[in-house]
């Protein structure tokens, strides 16, 4: 086998080759919690240089434990791009500890787990992402937002053990599910992450888990402190983070959120596929400047573009859902009312037969009575005026008689919950 090429000898560089093994990935381990003395978080991206954002993470005792660390920046087709990591202290082997990228071991807390412990009747709000948990923060306070550690990639390694017995709001971004890349990677997994962030809520032993969808603060925009009509659909990846640029606040939120539908119950997957569609707003009768709408009752009103004089239309929410369902009269053609109907906070529908005479002064007795029956108001004189306005001027198709006492009335016999006989509404 003297001349055969596969038995030759190795050359020089062949030899230094085979003699060079590689080198092994130095071992990281995260030191949790991170050690009081810890030198404070030293991390560079290789490309990106030093975080532009860091957020600590903590245990139940306050403990760091680690932080998630964001960079943005421009990507090679000039476009704005972002770049999210965990960083962690760990132990390199040799007695060498440093932070390094390596995510918060799992069961891993919630963002802020000590302010959601701390504050054990307010709802639990949970975002997508920590840039978007801090914007919940600050639009609503009453609640105590927070996020699983790396969003939407991995929320089943998140404990949500305390989310027992506590009201969830889930705030989804704009995605469209079913979106991939080239590589067949979800662009916008939000939804599946909702998914399973109700399941895992649940699975918790969570009292209730509702939705904050995307268009409850995305179909509007402020402008010059004037609440418009976004022209268009909502921006793809549209989050809370970016109600806030587009002038949202506090106060702005609190006025709307008061409507009873500003928060629905979640429906994964399996509820969805079988609700059915949200209505759409019922077009408002040629003048009239009212519409009943999925969440409540909305009043038209149009606003004049100083510069160029063209006339904006906002439909702008008064109170919830009632509807004014027939007149009312007696038999004698006196006592006029309207048939009202609403359906209060626990979803039950309610009637109320309510006199016109009631609309006389100030109205303020009519709205202790819907008040009481569950009906919703926004706060403020246009909100009343409005419903004042909407219950007076309906024109409903349907005509009922009301009645006094109960027994017979004419051909029927009445009954209190129901007529016996003939009926006469005409």
């Amino acid at each position: 086998m003297d001349g055969d090429p596969m038995f030759s000898p190795l050359t020089p560089e062949e030899a230094a080759k085979a003699g060079s093994p590689k080198k092994a990935t130095p071992s990281k381990t995260p030191i949790v919690p991170v050690p009081a003395d810890t030198p404070v978080l030293q991390f560079k991206h290789p490309k990106h240089g030093e975080p532009g954002r860091a957020w600590p993470y903590h245990d139940a005792a306050g403990h760091l434990v680690g932080y998630v660390c964001r960079w943005d920046f421009t990507n090679a087709e000039g476009q704005k791009d972002k770049e999210v990591l965990p960083v962690t202290y760990c132990d390199l082997g040799n007695g060498k500890r440093a932070w390094r990228s390596k995510g918060i071991p799992s069961p891993r807390p919630l963002f802020d787990l000590p302010g959601i412990l701390g504050r054990a009747d307010a709802p639990v709000l949970i975002c997508e992402g920590e840039k978007t948990r801090d914007a919940a923060s600050i639009l609503f306070p009453d609640m105590v937002a927070t996020t699983p550690a790396h969003g939407a990639k991995s929320p089943h390694l998140t404990d949500f053990g305390p989310c027992a017995g506590r009201v969830v709001v889930i705030a989804t971004d704009f995605d469209e599910p079913g979106r991939t890349n080239d590589k067949g990677k979800p662009l916008h997994p939000g939804q599946d992450f909702a998914d399973k962030v109700c399941e895992l809520a649940r699975a918790a032993g969570a009292k209730q888990v509702l939705h904050l969808r995307p268009d409850r603060l995305g179909t509007w925009i402020w402008r010059d402190g004037e609440k418009i009509e976004r022209d268009g659909p909502l921006p793809d990846g549209w989050d809370l983070a970016d109600a806030i640029e587009e002038g949202w606040t506090e106060p702005a939120v609190a006025a709307v959120k008061i409507d009873t539908g500003f928060f629905t119950p979640y429906l994964d997957a399996e509820a969805r596929g079988e609700a059915k569609p949200e209505p759409t707003p019922e077009a408002a009768p040629d003048g009239w400047p009212f519409r009943l709408a999925w969440n409540g009752v909305e009043r038209r009103i149009e606003k004049s573009d100083k510069e160029t004089g063209v006339i904006r239309v906002e439909w702008r929410w008064f109170c919830s859902r009632l509807e004014v369902i027939a007149e009312t009269r007696s038999a004698d053609g006196e006592e006029w009312g309207r048939l009202l109907r609403l359906v209060d906070r626990d979803g039950r529908v309610k009637q109320w037969a309510m006199p016109m005479s009631m609309l006389a002064g100030d109205g303020t007795a009519y709205r202790e009575r819907l008040f009481s029956l569950g009906l919703v108001i926004a706060p403020g004189r246009a909100p009343r005026d409005a419903l004042h306005e909407y219950i007076a001027t309906a024109r409903p198709d349907e005509r009922a008689r009301c009645v006094g006492r109960l027994g017979w009335q004419g051909k029927g016999y009445v009954r209190f919950n129901g007529t016996v006989g003939g009926q006469d509404n005409g």
